[in-house]
């Protein structure tokens, strides 16, 4: 039944996306590319000069002296943050990330609650630092259950912003969760990266992937797993203009997978698909929703529940 209800969850995410042409139609002729006179977007370039290219080129010469500046995209596709895909952009923002999961009946665990405020701040048009801290709550099925606290840190340095494209460099370290009983400090490293997809048909479709490989750092046992490799692929389809009461509204669908490198289970892949949602009110407040649905076995949990708000500088 469980498989039943996934399989249907990706039909209906691939259906908002605008891949059922129903849909499509119908979305396109009600939400609002359609604007003659919309409202004029603040200039972030600074003198009201289209923003200049980052390149790989150019990376030691260009953006590390230019005041950060987030590339618009008023009537095309926009580079947005998703759930779970790493970011490809340089941000100045305050992200809260929260989730409810409902785990496997074998696990022993009756329900699990996380919470994690960020801080995303760009120094320039290469380079974003980043602190945050997580609190997590795990009730067992025979009552009781613990919570622990966390923090951790992050650097991200754009590699290439253009209109069409977007490649950023990502490195986060994450202290272990000591009232969980984790013991070994997380370091991850990350390629992410964003394409507009309406040269070859797609209008208003963006395609995202990351490919990031995790170290554990510290004691572990000799059958631990101390590496491994996530890797994701989602697509977003935008149907609003940023200058609507719900700018970039834009539905999602988020395949990421997990596989371990080493230890008992190497070779062991996890997959999981998000569907979800995004919208931004008043131009600095965006809210997330998305759930969670594994596809395959073992199963790491039911389904989880996600909710992101972000409020941009």
């Amino acid at each position: 039944m469980r498989r039943i209800s996934t399989h249907a969850a990706v039909i209906v995410a691939l259906g908002l996306l605008g891949f059922v042409p129903s849909l499509a139609d119908g979305l396109e002729k009600t939400m609002a590319f359609d604007v003659e006179k919309p409202l004029p977007l603040p200039s972030l370039a600074g003198q009201g000069e289209p923003l200049a290219d980052l390149t790989l080129e150019n990376l030691f010469s260009a953006g590390w002296s230019d005041r950060w500046a987030k590339r618009p995209h008023p009537d095309g596709t926009p580079d947005l943050t998703l759930l779970r895909v790493q970011s490809n952009l340089l941000l100045q923002s305050l992200r809260t990330d929260a989730y409810l999961e409902n785990p496997t009946s074998a696990s022993g665990d009756k329900r699990v609650e996380y919470a994690s405020p960020l801080i995303e701040y760009a120094l320039n048009r290469r380079l974003m630092l980043g602190g945050f801290g997580t609190i997590q709550e795990v009730d067992k099925q025979a009552g009781g259950g613990r919570n622990g606290w966390t923090y951790g840190g992050l650097t991200r340095i754009q590699l290439i912003d253009r209109e069409d494209a977007s490649y950023a460099f990502n490195w986060k370290l994450t202290a272990p969760n000591r009232g969980l009983g984790d013991r070994q400090t997380l370091s991850g490293f990350a390629l992410a990266g964003w394409h507009d997809l309406s040269p070859v048909g797609l209008s208003h479709v963006g395609v995202y992937w990351h490919v990031q490989e995790e170290t554990l750092l510290g004691p572990r046992t000799p059958s631990a797993r101390q590496n491994d490799l996530t890797y994701d692929l989602s697509l977003a389809r935008t149907w609003t203009s940023p200058v609507r009461a719900i700018g970039n509204l834009s539905t999602f669908v988020e395949a990421y997978s997990k596989t371990d490198l080493d230890g008992g289970h190497r070779g062991r892949t996890v997959i999981t698909v998000t569907p979800g949602i995004r919208g931004t009110l008043g131009r600095h407040h965006v809210l997330m929703f998305g759930v969670d649905l594994p596809v395959n076995s073992p199963r790491p949990y039911d389904e989880l529940y996600r909710v992101t708000y972000i409020f941009s500088f």
